[in-house]
């Protein structure tokens, strides 16, 4: 009776316990949810960057009420109490643990690409897929311009007359374009189809839904594009620029250069 009664106390204790831990809001990967996690840790950074202006972060670590999976996440102070503002402010929490945001090697990204990539993240985690549709088609869009751009031959320009303006490329034709020239194989083709339409859907108002699943699928497609057009790329050049080193160096050891 003593060990029944002891294990009842424990269990009631932590279960108090439990229910009076502080909680912050996050997405939970597993229950595809906001959920009230469970506070077990904070770590907290106040900075001042080279234009001597404030910064701060914040690192949340917890449990999921529903499933209990570990939860880690980040929040960026945006607001200072005496500075800029009449009290702290501090962003929403995002998720950096499980399933962290994609990220991705190659210095050749552009900017706008991984900041709508990150955008389109944060989207998911709030449940705005219709949001994500368009940051995700807004990114696979400006890789289109990179690439292209970057791979059209300069012509001279005429003196006279001044040429209109070039309507900026949009995603269908991007797209049109990637598989054209090879860039991108059949399969890439059809995803960034599938991208294509989502966003279009996305982008107009029209009475429509977009599930979740839908869209991280989208981000997958996009994340994947983007590794292939650009970290596969840039990783395939320095595996031939090492091949065609060492068999220079082969050939001068034997003397046959």
């Amino acid at each position: 009776m003593l060990n029944i009664y002891a294990c009842v106390c424990l269990r009631t204790a932590a279960t108090f316990a439990r229910v009076s831990d502080p909680t912050f809001i996050i997405d939970c990967h597993r229950c595809k949810a906001k959920v009230a996690a469970h506070q077990k840790g904070l770590a907290e950074k106040s900075y001042c960057n080279e234009e001597h202006e404030p910064g701060g972060y914040r690192l949340y670590i917890g449990s999921c009420p529903v499933c209990d999976s570990f939860l880690v996440g980040e929040a960026s102070q945006v607001g200072f109490e005496g500075y800029n503002d009449e009290e702290d402010v501090w962003t929403d929490v995002v998720r950096v643990f499980p399933k962290p945001s994609r990220t991705f090697s190659s210095t050749r990204i552009p900017n706008v690409v991984k900041d709508s990539l990150i955008e389109a993240e944060r989207c998911l985690q709030a449940n705005a897929n219709i949001a994500a549709c368009v940051m995700l088609g807004r990114a696979l869009e400006a890789v289109c311009r990179n690439i292209l751009s970057s791979a059209s031959p300069v012509l001279p320009v005429p003196a006279a007359p001044v040429p209109a303006a070039k309507k900026r490329m949009m995603l269908a034709e991007g797209i049109e374009q990637l598989k054209l020239k090879g860039i991108i194989d059949d399969r890439l083709y059809d995803w960034s189809q599938q991208l294509h339409a989502f966003r279009n859907l996305a982008a107009h108002p029209e009475d429509v839904s977009i599930s979740r699943e839908d869209a991280e699928d989208l981000q997958t497609f996009v994340n994947a594009i983007v590794e292939y057009i650009y970290d596969l790329t840039d990783r395939y050049d320095d595996f031939k620029f090492r091949i065609e080193r060492r068999n220079r160096r082969k050939r001068a050891s034997e003397g046959t250069i």
